[in-house]
């Protein structure tokens, strides 16, 4: 993994309770605190991208076709089913194909 330097300034007194919390470098705050920025910023993107395009709007998905959902009750709180997650890959995997 390539590095590089940074300097700025932050809160002094949120740094002092992470470093005290976690025990951790300062190196090793920032990383973290980047990869948990990061991940936050694709779930928004996602969740932006859901209700710009909701389930029930999705001819794809032909939401309330199936038994389970009889009534086309999405959303609901249950788990992802298994075609709906492999349409969202093959969907993915399509769009990092036209982006490169």
């Amino acid at each position: 993994m390539a590095r590089t330097r940074i300097s700025t300034t932050v809160d002094a007194d949120r740094l002092e309770d992470a470093r005290t919390r976690s025990g951790l470098r300062d190196s090793e705050l920032f990383d973290r605190a980047l990869e948990l920025l990061l991940q936050r910023l694709v779930i928004e993107a996602e969740l932006s991208l859901l209700d710009r395009f909701p389930y029930e709007t999705d001819a794809d998905l032909r939401v309330g076709d199936h038994p389970g959902d009889p009534e086309g009750a999405l959303p609901y709180d249950g788990a992802v089913p298994a075609q709906i997650q492999r349409l969202a890959e093959e969907r993915r995997a399509e769009r990092e194909r036209r982006a490169s």
